[in-house]
């Protein structure tokens, strides 16, 4: 499936997200696009409660609030469309940057947006198996490949399953900021972490089915 990048420009705000171009014998592009469309105005929600107006006195003196999201397609075939999104937002009322992980998954035969709990099995055997899956991120060595896992472990499995069942609902929900994603073979888990371990953390498994 054809896809083209769309670029959403205003003030310190810069979106870049997929549009599936109409060909090809696809007859239900608009749900599919309406669905992204849907989850980019859901991110852009998430930032605007942060979006300060400096006072007077201040103005000249700190740089307005940054947005930069770009994405990556995880899956695009006759099944599935997956869409990452990287968010890197900059306040000058925060301590510092930060940068988080969003999703878009579609099922193409069913046009719906589905979820974590659509692809696997979301209960205790997922919390007890996460520490074998395969963290992705580039240069984490092992010292804090542990802290990240002892983070992770520490929330306990109440926490944790509560959080996976919240997986993939963009708002204040997702209170853990875990977002999966697909590829040909493999389901993909952003989870948010706090900013001395990195921001965020994806895990990967090989899928048996």
């Amino acid at each position: 499936m054809e896809l083209e990048k769309n670029v959403f420009q205003r003030n310190g705000t810069h979106v870049e997200f997929p549009t599936v171009v109409s060909e090809n014998g696809y007859d239900n592009t608009d749900i599919w696009n309406n669905i992204i469309l849907d989850d980019i105005n859901r991110i852009l929600k998430m930032y605007s409660a942060y979006a300060f107006s400096p006072s007077t006195d201040l103005e000249g003196v700190l740089m307005p609030d940054t947005l930069n999201i770009s994405y990556e397609i995880k899956r695009n075939d006759n099944c599935y469309l997956s869409i990452l999104y990287i968010a890197d937002f900059y306040s000058p009322y925060a301590a510092y940057p930060t940068q988080l992980i969003y999703t878009t998954n579609i099922d193409l035969k069913n046009n719906i947006r589905i979820r974590l709990s659509d692809m696997i099995e979301v209960d205790n055997s997922l919390i007890d198996n996460i520490t074998s899956w395969e963290i992705v991120n580039k240069d984490i060595n092992r010292e804090i490949r542990q802290a990240i896992m002892d983070y992770i472990m520490g929330l306990g499995n109440n926490i944790l399953l509560m959080g996976f069942e919240s997986a993939d609902i963009i708002s204040s929900d997702n209170f853990l900021g875990i977002y999966s994603y697909m590829t040909s073979d493999r389901i993909g888990i952003s989870m948010s972490l706090p900013n001395y371990l990195g921001g965020h953390v994806e895990f990967e498994y090989q899928r048996h089915s």
